[in-house]
This record gives C-alpha cells, sequence and structure tokens, in this order.
C-alpha cells in the first residue's frame, strides 16, 4: 500500500472491534458504543473510493440534442436564495457604465454649447436669414 490509513478505515478484511470489548457491564455504554461503530460504518461506505469508476463518454450522456440551455438543478435553487430582479442592462457592468456615460453627454449637451469649427472666412448666416423681420433704423427724414 503506498498510504498507510488509519486502521479500519478502508480495509475490508480488518478485525471488527465489538463495542463490549470495552466495559461489559455498563448496558448504555455498550448500546452508545454500538450504536457509533453502525454510524462510523455508514459514513465509511458512503464515502469510500470504488476503484474502476470512469467518466461516462459523451454519446451515452443525454446531452438533450437542440441546443438549448440545461436546467439549473434543485442544489443550486435551494442555494440562491432571495436575490432581486435585475435589469437585463444591469447585469453586465460595461454595458451599465456605457448607458451611465451615454445618459451624463445628453445633459452635457443642455449645459454647454458645442463648440464651433472655423470654416475659413465667413459662411453666411448660420441661422439663416428671416426675410420677414427688419430691425433697422431710417436716417435723417
Amino acid at each position: 500500500k503506498p498510504y498507510n490509513h488509519p486502521q479500519g478505515m478502508y480495509d475490508d478484511d480488518a478485525p471488527q472491534r465489538s463495542a463490549a470489548a470495552h466495559v461489559p457491564d455498563d448496558d448504555e455504554y455498550v448500546a452508545a458504543s454500538a450504536a457509533r461503530d453502525v454510524k462510523r460504518a455508514a459514513k465509511e461506505d458512503k464515502y469510500r473510493r470504488q476503484a474502476g469508476i470512469i467518466a461516462v463518454p459523451e454519446e451515452e450522456m443525454d446531452l438533450g440534442g437542440d441546443d438549448s440551455k440545461r436546467e439549473v438543478g434543485n442544489k443550486i435553487m435551494a442555494n440562491r436564495g432571495l436575490t432581486p430582479h435585475r435589469n437585463k442592462e444591469h447585469k453586465n457592468p460595461r454595458k451599465r457604465l456605457r448607458g451611465k456615460f451615454e445618459k451624463a453627454v445628453v445633459r452635457r449637451k443642455g449645459q454647454v454649447r458645442p463648440m464651433r469649427e472655423d470654416g475659413g472666412g465667413y459662411g453666411g448666416e448660420a441661422s439663416g436669414i428671416k426675410t420677414t423681420v427688419t430691425k433697422s433704423r431710417r436716417f435723417g427724414v
């Protein structure tokens, strides 16, 4: 054996200890010791490694075949606890911060006029000339 386990932990042919060998005259002690031995044996059987177990090949596994996501198991759902509903955009932090930036840009447009690029000389009135409006004075009549 490459590693020596404690006595009787994984050995099938190890001698079994009896509870009556310790204190034969105390019935409660004998009963408690027997219950403990039964509990330990059940735990040992539960966690015993079995030789020759290999993973199931993929073609034998039930993959569904319809490229859909598999369902969440009961263990995961039980451990999830109470979680609040989350907006789809807020699940991805990068996407959420991108949305915040776009909102900030819109707010800034209301506060600050955009920079005008020099068009190279006078290009006429940018907003156009209203022909119906007259803002002038007559000279010396």
